[in-house]
């Protein structure tokens, strides 16, 4: 029996809240509603979901900063956001998040099928989860030494020493092995602790013999 996604669902409109939380309900998804910025960001602070659903207007705040705020403690949880304007630079910033964007008003059948499209990779996560990689181990990300946080077979997190832009897809090199991986940035926020960059990564290519290579050092590290 597969378990149900979790989602917490942001919207200072009540109405509009309450009409999103019954459509995903009604998927079949368990949902949390939120009414305020506040509210979310204590949700988050408790417990973990899998797909987070924000209006971008909420008053003094938008939808974007709680992202931006929460991401590092959630690094692989989808995201929507709702906006009933053209924002093009918002759409810009959302995209380093790996955010999905949708206007109002909402159609349901094309909404759901974005929720499915965003949850996607929250499933592969859950038959590959992460694993805290325990004193950390360097490889050279991009051409640049990176720290590794975590690791799945699927992919890693990166701490690098710089706010640089990455391209669309780089090399992530383990020393001594000679192991080259091809990786695609899942999602990138500013360090505030060390002034670089965290990074969530995913293989670009899952079945071959470096993918392979990969999971065996997964093993290794986490055993």
């Amino acid at each position: 029996m597969k378990l149900p996604f979790r989602i917490l669902v942001l919207d200072d409109d009540e109405q509009a809240l309450s009409g999103i939380v019954e459509l995903l309900r009604d998927a079949g998804h368990h949902v949390t509603g939120a009414a305020t910025y506040d509210a979310a960001k204590r949700l988050l602070a408790l417990g973990t979901f899998d797909l987070l659903v924000t209006d971008v207007r909420l008053r003094a705040f938008n939808g974007l900063h709680l992202v931006m705020q929460s991401r590092a403690d959630h690094p692989d949880m989808a995201v929507i956001i709702i906006t009933g304007y053209d924002e093009p630079m918002l759409e810009i910033e959302a995209g380093r998040y790996q955010a999905a964007f949708v206007r109002k008003p909402i159609r349901p059948a094309e909404f759901l099928e974005l929720v499915s499209n965003s949850l996607s990779n929250v499933r592969r996560q859950r038959r590959w989860p992460r694993k805290r990689v325990i004193g950390g181990f360097r490889v050279t990300a991009a051409g640049r030494t990176a720290a590794v946080v975590d690791v799945s077979y699927g992919g890693l997190r990166l701490e690098l020493p710089d706010r640089g832009r990455l391209p669309e897809t780089f090399d992530v090199e383990v020393a001594g092995i000679g192991l080259h991986l091809e990786v695609e940035p899942v999602w990138t926020v500013p360090s505030s602790d060390t002034g670089g960059t965290l990074c969530g990564a995913a293989l670009a290519a899952e079945h071959t013999p470096a993918a392979r290579t990969w999971r065996a050092i997964v093993d290794r590290l986490t055993a």
